[in-house]
């Protein structure tokens, strides 16, 4: 199936509902579980984050692995990890200095039985906010596959999750193509993408195949997974109300909802971030619901059916 269509709008699918792995973000599982109770269905996936302050709180704190026990949390864990943390560089990364501590970080998944888990590894890496961006390509794709070993050799069944941010084309230390960064297939189980409804956003079908056949954007990346015989996943994605978004757009809600339905077959999992803070996306659809139009929509799509 195509990633992205040239219809003249979405369609209502009759029936709709949701046939893969649909996640939410949250601290601990009374967050996350909270999300199913407003869907209606049982959350498949949590999206997490490490203490991104020091070595011990990125690879040997229990936090988060211990809050997700299978018995607490049956379904799987997203954890995004920066590649080092404010006081390193990928340039020492690239030289082995780091292994030691993600083979910690693999025996900590272990001990907690989460080693399966998938790892954002230097998630949104194209984007500048990021103090882990890409600075060289060639040194940043040396460290990512240096931890990558190194992780895989403590916990052998974990999912490398190659993460990139939309709407981001190049990268912003040296203006290369974010493809460049991709570190090679031997070392990525997943092609994942960030899609927030934010520069651009998408307010038509024009303006949504557009951003979507970006560099950076949802079709390629699901294209490219395919080429590689990889599957893709949208770790976080939702609306924008902060300056740069859409708003309250029920129409990104369907596009995305057809996108996931069209390639489900190659689709490992989506999580949608839920968040209300003042100084972030502001996505919330529900607890508190700040955008009631989309609510209908998300729960008419990916709800109980």
């Amino acid at each position: 199936m195509q990633a992205c269509s040239s219809s003249s709008g979405p369609k209502d699918p009759n029936p709709a509902g949701v046939h893969w792995v649909s996640g939410a973000n949250g601290n601990y599982p009374g967050e996350v579980n909270a999300w199913g109770a407003f869907t209606g269905n049982k959350v498949g996936l949590a999206v997490v984050f490490t203490v991104r302050k020091n070595w011990a709180s990125m690879v040997s704190a229990d936090w988060p692995a211990s809050a997700f026990p299978r018995d607490r949390f049956p379904g799987e864990l997203s954890i995004a990890q920066p590649l080092f943390p404010p006081d390193g560089n990928e340039a020492t990364c690239a030289t082995g200095a780091y292994d030691t501590y993600w083979r910690t970080f693999g025996a900590t998944l272990t001990r907690h039985g989460r080693a399966d888990a998938y790892i954002r590894l230097g998630w949104e890496f194209n984007g500048g906010y990021m103090y882990w961006h890409v600075r060289d390509p060639e040194t940043w794709k040396a460290c990512f596959r240096r931890e990558v070993t190194a992780l895989r050799s403590t916990a052998p069944g974990v999912k490398i999750d190659w993460n990139m941010n939309a709407h981001n084309d190049t990268l912003p230390g040296s203006g290369r193509d974010v493809w460049d960064a991709y570190p090679g297939d031997q070392y990525v189980d997943i092609v994942s993408i960030d899609s927030y409804d934010h520069f651009p956003v998408s307010a038509s079908e024009t303006t949504w195949n557009r951003q979507c056949r970006m560099r950076s954007g949802l079709c390629t990346v699901i294209d490219f997974a395919r080429a590689h015989g990889k599957r893709f996943a949208v770790p976080e994605w939702g609306l924008v109300r902060s300056g740069g978004g859409g708003g309250d757009n029920p129409f990104y809600i369907h596009k995305m909802y057809d996108t996931f339905a069209a390639n489900a077959k190659d689709l490992a999992y989506e999580a949608y971030y839920n968040n209300s803070e003042q100084d972030n996306v502001r996505s919330s659809l529900h607890n508190p619901n700040l955008n009631p139009k989309s609510s209908v929509r998300y729960l008419k799509l990916f709800g109980a059916q």
